[in-house]
């Protein structure tokens, strides 16, 4: 997936209000990721949704409901920072933040759940230089890999942020 697509499919998927923001790590390398169905996070998202708000008849439904409720994906880097070594990680990581500052004050979210604990400070410092008073809660979650307690918890923290929210 080149950047134009990966950019088009985000798009497909904004809220016109954006109520809860989930900021995830770099763009995706190759065809996982969280708009095309198939990644751990949109499985681990869709899990922590069906426990909140009951089960859903397709991916589609999903998705469709996720964009209804003011729900929406971005990354702290607009770069895949996946398969680097940890310095240059580290350092597309830092250099995302002026965007997603940008991204958030825009959007308003009131409800930000980090998908990645290592880009907690990042993610910390965007919202900080966005300027924004209309975020209520920030919730940090491991990423849904590399073990069932991962997976876990990933789950259970969406699900009480979810919980903790007014849902119109």
């Amino acid at each position: 997936m080149n950047k134009a697509e990966f950019d088009a499919l985000k798009q497909q998927y904004k809220p016109d209000k954006v109520k809860l923001l989930f900021v995830a790590d770099g763009v995706p390398i190759g065809h996982k990721y969280f708009y095309l169905k198939n990644s751990n996070l949109y499985k681990a998202i869709k899990a922590a949704f069906v426990q909140v708000f009951g089960e859903f008849k397709s991916d589609d439904e999903f998705l469709e409901f996720f964009k209804e409720m003011g729900c929406y994906i971005d990354n702290i880097s607009d770069k895949p920072v996946k398969d680097l070594p940890p310095a240059q990680q580290r350092t597309l990581r830092q250099e995302g933040v002026p965007q997603l500052a940008s991204h958030i004050a825009q959007m308003k979210p009131q409800l930000v759940i980090i998908s990645l604990k290592v880009i907690e400070k990042q993610v910390r410092e965007a919202i900080a230089q966005s300027g924004v008073d209309s975020i209520e809660q920030v919730v940090v979650t491991p990423f849904p890999v590399k073990s069932l307690t991962n997976v876990n918890n990933c789950i259970n923290g969406i699900v009480g942020a979810l919980r903790s929210v007014e849902w119109e």
